[in-house]
């Protein structure tokens, strides 16, 4: 882990107890900064940007600070507990996103298992759209099978009808003789 030049100098003119508590706070950044360096989404990246940027408005505050220092041992303590203060509220919003990061994983999960189930509902659907469109053609064949004998036996009654109309024709004229 390096610290600038000017951080050093600055770390030389404060008494040990604090120098190993600001080691400690600068170290703990570090961390924070190489776990977010690891793996970061987009909307954890926007979060990151401004706790770094908060973070680098309390470094700028933190090294005004500390050029102070020497004439101030009373607003050292009053620093001193905004930090600490800050560290608390720092480990509460990592603490917070770890518990979203895990929420989040586990309705990635649930979410994928869905997507899952919706694809291969989708997919029954299109075997079953398939069928029904093969049982469609069928009835379709069958119905224009169904019309063409329908037309056939519509002739065969007009050939009947007009056979019957000439048998009692000659019913009548067989009659009448």
């Amino acid at each position: 882990m390096g610290y600038s030049v000017n951080i050093i100098k600055l770390l030389e003119r404060v008494d040990a107890p604090m120098k190993e508590v600001l080691i400690e706070i600068l170290a703990e950044m570090e961390r924070q900064r190489m776990q977010w360096e690891e793996s970061v989404t987009k909307k954890e990246f926007n979060e990151l940007k401004d706790i770094v940027a908060e973070l680098a408005q309390f470094q700028k505050m933190t090294e005004q600070s500390l050029g102070t220092l020497c004439q101030r041992v009373e607003e050292l303590a009053e620093a001193q507990r905004k930090t600490e203060q800050r560290v608390e509220e720092l480990a509460e919003a990592q603490k917070k996103t770890e518990e979203r990061l895990e929420s989040l994983s586990q309705r990635v999960e649930e979410l994928a298992e869905a997507q899952r189930k919706t694809e291969q509902r989708v997919e029954e659907l299109a075997e079953a759209q398939k069928k029904t469109e093969e049982r469609l053609d069928s009835l379709s064949k069958r119905v224009e099978e169904l019309a063409e004998a329908q037309r056939k036996t519509e002739q065969r009654v007009e050939e009947l009808a007009e056979a019957q109309k000439k048998t009692e024709e000659r019913l009548d004229s067989l009659s009448k003789r």
